[in-house]
């Protein structure tokens, strides 16, 4: 099992070369955090002598405890991330800084994450632009409110497969909260439920909480 430890270990090199880096459990977070986290996270696999690195990025648009992987990478390695490498440092480090940083710095707002996350290219099976019960609040931070009303009036047919009951409580908070204040046109109530989301995901948990986790596809 790959340690918190051994990560800080391994990635401490990094922090002195960037000083817009930081560590956060087993992420390598790319600061500021806001309004997009980006992260390099060395994941545990199924062996305990071998880990994966990825890269990812999220939206601060719903509260969470996890910070998914769905919309990043996998970095490339000559050594296949074993901790027995005797190279296995410097073949991280130049993975990190040739292949996830680039890519991590090239989104820096919610429109690049919009376009990044929601490109068939990359993502032919998970489009973010896809995902209703997140592209609304999305799209309310980035000014779209014709997308987010969309978004709101399918979601309000309760045809869809974001209304399944697995993903009720968040089903429930997007379109019967945010959509309502979308509807009423309140901007303020509309900045204020985001904020809250935001401080939830970034401030409340002061843990190691952003860990990999995959995103609900409903069914």
């Amino acid at each position: 099992m790959t340690t918190v430890r051994q990560v800080k270990r391994i990635v401490s090199p990094l922090l002195e070369r960037h000083d817009d880096l930081a560590i956060v459990g087993q992420w390598l977070m790319l600061k500021p955090v806001r309004p997009v986290p980006r992260g390099v996270v060395i994941d545990r696999t199924g062996e305990a002598s071998r880990f994966m690195p990825r890269w990812a990025v999220m939206s601060l648009c719903e509260p969470r405890t996890t910070f998914p992987i769905s919309w990043g990478g996998m970095m490339r390695g000559s050594g296949g991330w074993l901790w027995s490498n005797p190279t296995l440092q410097d073949d991280l480090i130049k993975a990190i800084e040739e292949q996830g940083q680039p890519a991590l710095r090239a989104i820096r707002t919610l429109d690049d994450f919009f376009d990044f996350a929601s490109s068939r290219e990359k993502f032919p099976l998970k489009p973010f632009d896809l995902f209703l019960l997140l592209r609304v609040g999305v799209d309310i931070a980035r000014g779209d409110l014709d997308a987010a009303r969309a978004a709101c009036a399918e979601l309000g047919t309760g045809r869809t497969r974001w209304s399944s009951p697995d993903l009720r409580e968040e089903f429930d908070r997007v379109s019967g909260t945010l959509c309502p204040l979308l509807a009423a046109n309140d901007r303020p109530a509309m900045a204020r439920l985001l904020q809250e989301c935001e401080a939830y995901t970034v401030e409340k948990p002061k843990r190691p909480h952003l860990r990999a986790d995959a995103v609900s596809t409903g069914t």
